[in-house]
């Protein structure tokens, strides 16, 4: 058809001046398969005879909305304005400066990862991570995994596979991603005994479970809700106390919280005074570091699950092994480098969070828009429903939810929440770089809708 004599070609497509930066963003490949389904649409169009006189700068504007598209799906900077510190979704606790940089060399040349330079041969990787992690919890000995799912499963199927684990139905959780602990039970090939009710477990509920097959006691931190009310369970050290001693009790903490007194939550030093036999738990979380799924606790256990030939599927690399050093070394030399993201924020005080409100509020004066009292939350699956007082910037319009969508495809996109019909914009997790990006980004949308 002659109508599709004008189409610009694939490869002058790929070459104009509007398409070629997205090359380095997104590989020349995709912007490739890009630009060829752009045209085939345009074609169906004109076929279809719903657009005519089609030009190379209407098929160039196609083009660059899909590429657009496609460069949001990449991992990039986000700003965190939605008053949750370690937002799961927005990449939870992220990595010091410094930890990252002085991390660096040994990601980009040859390291030590398997090899024993003392020995002068082939080694174990993350042996020296092993012992900082032991030090750090106290337990007598540690393994790192990928996440603290992989932890768990790795636990469950190296100790107890073909045996019973007994969990307290109030604690058979799940959390995001569809992550059940019955159903992690079940692919680890345990059969769960289930003890207690929602609310009610007492320790007589976890003796009476207990019989020849039995592997161990798994207690689960309900790191997402809280049942309140009516609702009672035995601590780590009255049910180690209660049960033989034969019967390992494994506890997954999950947030990585070490010591904290300000909460009811059974932190790692508390399973390590109870005399729990092992603890996993995040990296990334209230620990503070990178993704990983740590386990402390007796170094028979710990031995067991090493040699698991699963091991070998949920091992980290040098990449992660790297950073948790650094922030282990750092953290036992009481290094301001390793003070966790969430306790660094928090202490942020009130005034800087509302001066930081105060100063987008100041350069919005023309819109209708203020500062306002706002709680934050810690997130990432961490001491649920614990909210610490905060400030944010309250932006009040009529089209609320296209602005909302136009702050999330801003260059650097600003990640906001509605409430109270009003977009509330964090400033407690707004690192003081990004708010002159934040103010005139908000001012050019707003002057815009």
């Amino acid at each position: 058809m002659k109508e599709y004599n004008n189409l610009i070609q694939i490869h002058k497509a790929l070459e104009h001046s509007l398409v070629l930066p997205y090359h380095k963003i997104i590989s020349r490949p995709i912007v490739a398969d890009i630009v060829r389904n752009t045209l085939e649409e345009v074609r169906n169009l004109i076929k279809e005879k719903k657009i005519e006189n089609v030009t190379t700068e209407y098929i160039i504007n196609e083009c660059v909305k899909s590429l657009e598209y496609a460069k949001k799906s990449r991992l990039q900077v986000v700003i965190n304005a939605t008053g949750t510190i370690l937002h799961t979704n927005l990449g939870r606790s992220p990595i010091n400066k410094n930890i990252w940089d002085n991390a660096r060399d040994v990601n980009i040349y040859s390291n030590n990862l398997e090899y024993d330079i003392n020995l002068q041969k082939r080694g174990k990787r993350a042996t020296f991570l092993y012992k900082l992690i032991s030090k750090i919890t106290s337990f007598e000995s540690a393994l790192v995994v990928n996440n603290n799912a992989g932890a768990i499963f790795l636990i469950l199927t190296s100790l107890a596979k073909g045996r019973e684990v007994i969990v307290s139905r109030g604690e058979q959780v799940q959390i995001g991603g569809g992550f059940r602990v019955p159903d992690i039970l079940r692919e680890a090939g345990c059969s769960l005994v289930e003890v207690g009710t929602t609310n009610i477990t007492t320790i007589d509920d976890y003796k009476n479970a207990i019989n020849e097959n039995t592997a161990f006691i798994l207690k689960v931190h309900t790191s997402n809700f809280k049942i309140r009310g009516f609702s009672d369970s035995p601590s780590l050290a009255l049910l180690r106390k209660s049960i033989d001693k034969n019967i390992p009790i494994i506890y997954d903490e999950g947030a990585g919280i070490l010591d904290d007194e300000s909460t009811d939550h059974e932190d790692i030093y508390k399973a390590f005074n109870a005399n729990i036999d092992l603890v996993c738990f995040s990296g990334d979380k209230i620990f503070g570091s990178v993704q990983a799924g740590i386990i402390a606790g007796r170094s028979d256990l710990i031995n067991i699950i090493s040699k698991h030939p699963l091991m070998r599927a949920f091992r980290v690399g040098k990449t992660i092994i790297s950073i948790l050093e650094e922030y282990a070394i750092n953290k036992l030399n009481n290094s301001d480098d390793a003070i966790n993201y969430s306790k660094k924020i928090l202490d942020e005080s009130m005034v800087e969070a509302k001066r930081k409100a105060s100063i987008l509020c100041r350069h919005l004066k023309e819109h209708d828009v203020s500062v306002t009292e706002a709680s934050v939350e810690t997130g990432g699956g961490a001491m649920p429903d614990t909210y610490f007082p905060s400030y944010a910037l309250s932006i009040k319009h009529k089209n609320i939810k296209k602005v909302l969508s136009d702050m999330q495809m801003s260059s650097i996109p600003i990640i906001a929440k509605i409430k109270n019909d009003a977009i509330l914009i964090y400033t407690l997790t707004i690192d003081t770089s990004h708010i002159n990006y934040v103010k005139e980004t908000l001012l050019d949308i707003l002057n815009k809708n």
